[in-house]
């Protein structure tokens, strides 16, 4: 997959995560079927997306929450895998401060 393709399914989880709608199931999906052809700084990237949005999530009900929280937890797997402790350091600093 091209960086521009990349690109394309970072920009479609950024729509679909405060849609409230399905869109986030079916982009999830096709993300998590070609994880490995992202770079690590884009898989970072897709965490962070999914904490940005956590405020519109609640408004969408548990599903919605639910299905960002196993997205972005299948995330956390794969960079753990990827042995990048440094990515992963960060990540829960960082979600502790927002406490999440």
């Amino acid at each position: 997959m091209t960086k521009d393709e990349r690109t394309v399914y970072v920009f479609a989880l950024r729509y679909a995560l405060p849609r409230h709608t399905y869109a986030l199931s079916i982009v999830s999906r096709e993300i998590l079927s070609r994880l490995n052809e992202f770079e690590d700084w884009e898989l970072d990237g897709m965490i962070r997306d999914c904490w940005i949005y956590y405020p519109s999530l609640d408004f969408g009900g548990d599903i919605d929450r639910q299905k960002a929280d196993e997205f972005k937890n299948k995330l956390f797997t794969e960079l753990t895998k990827r042995g990048r402790d440094d990515l992963l350091s960060r990540l829960k600093d960082e979600a502790e401060r927002r406490g999440l």
